[in-house]
């Protein structure tokens, strides 16, 4: 009888720790936005407060001015979004700043070329801190768009281009 018990137990055991173990593999789901945790949007205003909480009674960090800066969602409180920008500071903005539009940040110098290969022709070089809009993915190469021109980037130059999510 304690053999069965024992079983009994160490069978719910695993079958919990299986349950866990699979629901932290699920994507968050913001609680407020209904949208996926991280996600990456871009700022739609210029003058946007960088707080150090969710609440007009914190400090202002930092005072974002470039519209289309792309920003990583990582929580929500309210119509509070905490966000990491590229160069990895995080602070909370007022969700009326952001816009789903998807963006990418150069981070170095890069040729876009027109195809996704090392070897297609150049149609521009692109400094690093440019904005650039994101619009697809093939295999480690970005599609981005920037100043009429469409074209691709390896991805490992360009902040703010996961695949996984979707784009906007």
């Amino acid at each position: 009888m304690r053999h069965g018990i024992m079983a009994a137990l160490v069978a719910v055991a695993a079958l919990f720790s299986l349950n866990a173990a699979s629901a932290s593999d699920t994507p968050s789901v913001g609680p407020d936005s209904n949208l996926p945790v991280p996600r990456f949007v871009s700022l739609k205003t210029e003058g946007a407060n960088g707080r150090r909480g969710p609440g007009l009674e914190h400090q202002v960090d930092w005072v974002y001015e470039r519209v289309g800066l792309p920003l990583q969602v990582t929580g929500e409180s309210g119509p509070w979004r905490r966000v990491v920008d590229p160069d990895g500071d995080q602070v909370w903005i007022h969700a009326q700043n952001l816009d789903q539009r998807r963006t990418a940040y150069v981070q170095e110098a890069v040729a876009l070329r027109r195809n996704a290969r090392e070897s297609a022709p150049v149609l521009a070089y692109l400094a690093p801190g440019v904005v650039v809009g994101f619009t697809g993915c093939d295999g480690e190469w970005r599609r981005v768009t920037v100043g009429g021109r469409i074209g691709w980037v390896p991805a490992n130059v360009v902040w703010g281009t996961d695949c996984a999510a979707p784009l906007g």
